[in-house]
């Protein structure tokens, strides 16, 4: 019999958000063996995705390798290198489907055994922080993306050449070859492909931020029960020998359990958590940078894009960052507690179990972008300023370029 049988409402519930988002990229893993209409409509999901992305990587990358003005060049950058590290990601993802699949049933056989009502609202408690990161993301990813793209491009307003030819600009540069599309309807259409190849970037980047927030949040919830299992081993003075034995047992378990979850999201999320952290810190200087060119230029439509663009970049690392501060924060918190247990209130023999767990709980728990560097607040601190230097670094460096031409 279940011990918990409302396991299925608790993963449909700090799942809900990515498992949408995921399902429409194709990218969701099945529980059980997918029929042959399902085989079909997740690959037509991932070819489209595909599809949608290289219609404007493609043209972009055309574009700026004709292209002969520098500052124009320099403003395509962070379009391409953000659509290749969302192409990235999403391969990463794929490729490792069946990983998200272990890490997904592992929660789902913690949910389905939990052992009292007080553990179970304390792993839903770490499952709400959670959903509130995937919500705040994907808030700030689909807001600023899509004003980017959308909205911009016509408060940039309609551009007329010398030669009195009238230009409407498009949310991404691109070269089309001897495609004009300028006339109607291919402008509509280019328009909405690139709206929508904009919502598959920002998809990528949600169900991956919503996946690191549902495994890391729920590590630190079993965490949570740890201590709880260890503040409980010593709660009676007298104690059978067995009853004891049987505490340590589950105590040992469940750690050890914990230790493998993790070992499986760091291999499933490491490589797509890096190209994360390193693509966003390389957009979000250049796009300090605009800012600085914009604020020089008095373009206050120009300056406010990049800064929603730039806020946006800073918001999505700090998620990942503060899920994996989290951890750290709740592994510490172990490790004291192990310290400070009371052991001499049990039977001399059986106190000495009580080492091999002190000696786990020190041991730390991380994730990180590659085995690189950590996902944590210093990590975050160090990108920030890493940004804001090589912003002014890389204006002032081009400054002076610009006056030598002169």
């Amino acid at each position: 019999m279940l011990r918990n049988e409302h396991y299925k409402d608790d993963i449909v519930y700090i799942t809900q958000l990515t498992r949408t988002v995921l399902y429409l990229l194709g990218v969701w893993p099945a529980y059980k063996r997918r029929s042959t209409s399902e085989k079909v409509w997740k690959y037509f999901l991932i070819v489209i995705s595909y599809a949608l992305l290289f219609c404007v990587l493609i043209p972009g990358a055309l574009f700026w390798l004709i292209e002969k003005r520098t500052r124009v060049r320099l403003q395509t950058i962070p379009l391409l290198l953000f659509g290749f590290t969302a192409s990235g990601k999403y391969g990463n993802l794929i490729i490792h489907e069946n990983s998200i699949r272990r890490c997904l049933k592992h929660i789902e056989e913690d949910y389905k055994s939990i052992r009292s009502e007080k553990a179970r609202n304390t792993m839903i408690e770490s499952a709400k922080i959670g959903r509130r990161l995937v919500i705040l993301c994907a808030i700030f990813m689909y807001g600023s993306g899509l004003s980017f793209r959308s909205i911009l491009p016509f408060a940039k307003g309609k551009i007329v050449t010398a030669q009195n030819v009238t230009i409407r600009p498009l949310p991404c540069p691109g070269y089309f070859l001897s495609f004009d599309v300028q006339i109607s309807p291919a402008y509509e259409l280019v328009f909405a492909i690139q709206v929508l190849s904009g919502l598959v970037t920002y998809s990528i980047t949600t169900g991956l931020c919503g996946l690191a927030a549902v495994f890391v949040m729920h590590a630190c919830g079993q965490l949570k029960i740890l201590m709880n299992l260890m503040r409980n081993l010593v709660e009676e003075q007298w104690q059978e020998k067995r009853e004891v034995n049987k505490k340590l047992a589950v105590m040992i378990e469940h750690q050890i359990r914990i230790r493998s979850f993790l070992q499986s999201v760091e291999t499933t999320l490491q490589q797509a958590c890096l190209m994360e952290l390193t693509g966003c810190t390389a957009v979000a200087c250049l796009l300090g940078y605009f800012i600085i060119m914009e604020w020089e230029n008095s373009n206050s439509i120009a300056m406010c894009s990049y800064f929603t663009a730039l806020v946006s970049m800073m918001i999505n690392m700090f998620m990942f960052c503060y899920t994996g501060e989290q951890l750290t924060v709740q592994a510490e918190k172990v490790a004291r507690t192990s310290c400070v247990l009371e052991w001499y209130r049990l039977p001399k023999k059986e106190a000495r179990g009580i080492v091999l767990i002190i000696i786990m709980s020190n041991m730390p728990m991380k994730i990180t972008a590659g085995r690189i560097m950590d996902l944590s607040f210093k990590t975050y601190g160090d990108v920030s300023i890493y940004v804001q230097n090589h912003s002014l670094i890389l204006f002032f460096k081009l400054a002076k370029l610009n006056s030598h031409y002169n």
